[in-house]
């Protein structure tokens, strides 16, 4: 029965099956030149040098040199082939996984390790190109090896059969280290992708590590890993070499049979020097090819073995399954009815009913781990409540289609994320058929124009290293600037201007209060001079609604947001 992993990756190949049959047709061709050397070599002793055939001696460099061109034009040619298509899938394979790796809940990105999700992508992906280099052996090899075969029983049967006695014991170690060359390319990857998690999360936290002094703490778990995988390596490079040497050991063997009985042939006349010569060099020959059945159980594990990682990741159905309605008319309402939110270790949420509706600035205030991210996720359904229903015009959120709803809803977090490309394009991740008028509107509305102008290209202007170059509150001005260019009926800012100076916050605070007519803007925030502007204030604590009101009539009574902030 077919390795279902095995099934799937053929699937990938199915495209590129002509390039596939081209290459067959060239490994066929390229398999008859060792059949014709030995018989060259047979006619070179036999006829020329022994019948002193001086014509026949002028023209053989020539036809030598031909059967070298010709083999090496028909190799590189299949080797083309064969690599093209093993990148292609690898690139295939790649795009289909990071497609799927956007569509996952933010949940699972959270749990699953940078290092990890990135080593899935590059190394598990990268190691199934070897299917292509395993059939490209399976295939040429045994063509070569039958070439050879016939060529041999061609000078002499007798000395074939003698030759091939031993050829059955060639199955053992191919068999035996099968399936060990599995278990250790899996295991070799998973410890790659285990070191690659240490480094990157030692190297992405590098100012606690030297700040705290634990650079040897760290160095030493990079270690310890990186020590592991040495001995992986070292285990799967075992079981990629002992079966050759065994091979080879065989066949070292079987040419010990040939020359004994074909020696004496030769003394009794039966056999020419140069068909025993002929026949040696065939055997010879056949070496590569018997090694090379080898490789294609190492090789085609190993692609197995990384094709097994690779769908499990594909398998991996996302948590928040895509509605089928479209968005409901009428007037934007928003409500969180009676909404529960649990992690599996307690409750978030509790309980929590809101409604909203355009023209009010909320800000949503409370200790930490009160809940007030978790809130702010649920409205552009980044994730789904464990209980309770969050309504859109009346409608669950679960129930619409997720492109169309994420529409409506322009999120700000406290951490300003912007990519390694213009500004231009940073602004048209949201909304991509925007002109330079529209995207000029939008910085002018986030207070990021004057700076924009100024920079060497403008709108052209590459931010490289996600724009690490500019300010945090510049950073966080041209996520503003998507966000309003987005143009959606519903923002939340999650702690948006909580990293920034008191000045840069003001600036965008002021920018927010002059989107509310129309929309429905939820703010995440701590400091007083937020909620003093706000319309509304809701306090969670401990995930439940506590207060809920004007900030100034909550600061004039006893409650938790007079407790916290003084009365203003």
């Amino acid at each position: 029965m077919i390795d279902p992993n095995l099934r799937r990756l053929l699937a990938y190949h199915r495209p590129h099956v002509p390039a596939l049959l081209l290459s067959t047709l060239l490994m066929g061709v390229a398999a008859l030149i060792p059949g014709a050397l030995v018989l060259l070599i047979q006619e070179v002793l036999d006829s020329v040098l022994i019948n002193r055939d001086e014509a026949a001696l002028r023209i053989l460099p020539f036809v030598v040199v031909g059967l070298y061109a010709v083999n090496g034009a028909v190799n590189l040619w299949r080797a083309s082939l064969s690599r093209g298509v093993a990148f292609s899938v690898v690139a295939d394979l790649r795009a289909a996984m990071f497609r799927h790796m956007l569509r996952l809940e933010p949940a699972w990105h959270q749990a699953t390790p940078l290092g990890e999700r990135l080593s899935r992508l590059t190394q598990d992906a990268g190691q199934v190109q070897y299917l292509v280099s395993a059939y490209a052996t399976a295939v040429q090899r045994p063509l070569t090896l039958i070439g050879l075969l016939i060529v041999a029983v061609r000078v002499d049967l007798g000395l074939t059969v003698a030759a091939l006695v031993l050829m059955p014991l060639v199955i053992w170690p191919i068999r035996a280290f099968g399936a060990r060359a599995r278990a250790t390319a899996k295991e070799g990857l998973e410890g790659l992708a285990a070191l690659s998690v240490s480094a990157q999360q030692s190297l992405a936290g590098v100012k606690i590590v030297q700040s705290t002094r634990a650079e040897a703490a760290r160095a030493e778990d990079f270690e310890r890993h990186n020590e592991a995988q040495r001995q992986v390596q070292l285990r799967a490079t075992m079981a990629q070499l002992l079966p050759g040497p065994v091979i080879e050991l065989i066949a070292a063997v079987a040419a010990g049979i040939v020359i004994a009985y074909g020696g004496r042939e030769v003394f009794a006349g039966r056999l020419t020097p140069g068909e025993l010569v002929a026949f040696l060099v065939a055997m010879g020959l056949m070496n590569l090819p018997l090694k090379g059945l080898s490789e294609v159980s190492s090789l085609t594990q190993r692609a197995l073995a990384a094709a097994e990682r690779c769908f499990e990741l594909l398998d991996r159905a996302p948590a928040l399954v895509d509605g089928e309605e479209p968005l409901p008319p009428g007037p934007l309402r928003l409500e969180l009815d009676s909404v529960q939110l649990s992690y599996g270790d307690g409750e978030v949420l509790r309980g929590v009913s809101l409604q909203f509706v355009p023209g009010e600035l909320v800000v949503i205030v409370g200790p930490s781990g009160s809940g007030k991210s978790s809130l702010a996720s649920l409205l552009p359904r980044l994730l789904d409540p464990t209980g309770g229903r969050v309504l859109l015009n009346g409608l669950d959120l679960r129930r619409l289609r997720l492109h169309a709803l994420r529409g409506q809803v322009a999120l700000l977090t406290q951490e300003p994320i912007l990519f390694d490309a213009t500004v231009a394009e940073n602004l048209r991740l949201a909304r991509p058929e925007a002109d330079d008028a529209a995207l000029w509107a939008a910085l002018a509305g986030a207070d990021a124009e004057e700076f924009v102008r100024a920079l060497p290209l403008g709108l052209n202007t590459p931010l490289q290293d996600a724009g690490m170059r500019l300010s945090g509150g510049q950073r966080q001005r041209l996520c503003l600037a998507r966000a309003l260019l987005q143009d959606a009926p519903v923002l939340v800012l999650d702690e948006a201007s909580s990293a920034l100076d008191p000045e840069s916050e003001a600036r965008l605070i002021r920018t927010v209060r002059s989107l509310t007519p129309g929309r429905i803007v939820l703010t995440v925030a701590h400091r007083a001079s937020v909620i003093t502007q706000a319309d509304r204030v809701i306090v969670l604590d401990e995930g439940q609604v506590v207060q809920d009101g004007p900030p100034t009539v909550l600061l004039s009574e006893e409650g938790p947001l007079r407790r916290r902030y003084g009365g203003g």
